[in-house]
């Protein structure tokens, strides 16, 4: 049974370090210490240590050895998944801070649907590099169906381009209608249909 308990500060909160989660992460991802020690440039020993010093300071087993290799446990899982959140937080914390250090300099990422990449993206990007030479814009096609807004809640992206079919009532969401598309019913001269209005 796990023996977390409830005093964070002094049981974990003085001993969980983000390294050992990261070496954690590593091994899960490889499936093998040996394998994340080396993507990590760490000795297995060092790796081995880290993992157990998170097991101390949690008091569960985190990892299961199975003839492939290790995976990680229900706790393990747990505590990544937390984790992707917390160097995620720490990541845009980072971005934050070089903003702020220098507002004329960063990177974007744009997600946008192959439509709007090939014709209205380019010259928006064109424009926006003119005023802004140091920030490194970068594009990532996404699906039509944007309304999910799948890459935003992931933070893969940090402004999507697309169609909304519907108002967006969602509160982490700001959306604002940038153009309206132009219908158009398109025949050939010779079609019945061409001489009807």
């Amino acid at each position: 049974m796990p023996t977390v308990t409830s005093d964070w500060q002094n049981r974990i909160g003085r001993r969980l370090r983000l390294r050992d989660l990261h070496i954690l992460s590593t091994v899960a991802q490889w499936g093998s210490m040996a394998k994340a020690a080396s993507h990590l440039a760490m000795s297995q020993p060092a790796v081995s240590e880290a993992i157990a010093s998170l097991e101390a300071a949690l008091g569960v087993r985190l990892l299961d050895r199975t003839p492939r290799g290790v995976e990680p446990t229900l706790y393990a899982s747990a505590l990544l998944k937390r984790g992707l959140v917390v160097f995620d937080e720490l990541r845009q914390g980072i971005k934050e801070i070089e903003f702020l250090a220098d507002p004329a300099a960063g990177e974007v990422r744009i997600g946008c649907i192959e439509s709007l990449t090939a014709g209205f993206l380019p010259q928006v990007i064109d424009q926006f590099s003119r005023e802004y030479p140091r920030v490194l814009v970068h594009v990532v096609n996404t699906t039509a169906a944007t309304q999910e807004f799948h890459e935003l809640r992931q933070r893969t992206v940090d402004l999507l381009l697309g169609r909304i079919l519907r108002p967006v009532a969602d509160d982490e969401i700001e959306a604002e209608v940038v153009f309206q598309d132009d219908y158009f019913v398109v025949v050939g001269s010779r079609c019945p249909w061409a001489r009807r209005r």
